[in-house]
């Protein structure tokens, strides 16, 4: 009644230790395949963002400095001269406007890309001092 049991052959044991080797390192192998791929995507992705970030940088500053270089023409424009505000401003070419306040307004829109726009405007009071009373990206409405 007692049986006894077998044991299996040396080899057989051995072939099934390093079969199981073989697949948990081809599994290691293929994991860390998928993983550097996806590594390799998630760069890319998050090098084509820095781009666009930097455009978007670069094009905004672009336009802030040409409303600076505008800003500036337009002190030097008040500043030169003893004639009247409004007169000084519309010889040199200037479209001014009136605040609610009667004073003079100057406003000028300066691109920033495709979709936005950076709007200055201006206050200038009676003395010449000039009064930012906008500087802002704006959207525009896309066609």
């Amino acid at each position: 009644m007692t049986e006894k049991r077998q044991a299996a052959p040396r080899g057989a044991r051995a072939a099934l230790g390093v079969g199981l080797a073989t697949l948990v390192t081809i599994l290691v192998a293929v994991l860390l395949t998928c993983f550097s791929v996806l590594a390799l995507v998630t760069a890319r992705a998050d090098l084509s963002l820095s781009n666009k970030a930097t455009d978007a940088m670069v094009d905004y500053y672009t336009a802030d400095l040409a409303a600076e270089l505008w800003l500036a023409e337009v002190q030097d424009v008040l500043y030169s001269g003893q004639a009247s505000v409004t007169s000084k401003l519309s010889a040199a070419g200037y479209r001014t406007g009136t605040s609610s306040s009667g004073q003079v307004t100057l406003s000028q829109s300066f691109v920033v890309d495709d979709v936005r726009s950076l709007d200055v405007e201006l206050t200038i009071h009676d003395n010449a001092t000039i009064e930012i009373t906008k500087w802002q990206v704006t959207a525009e409405p896309q066609q």
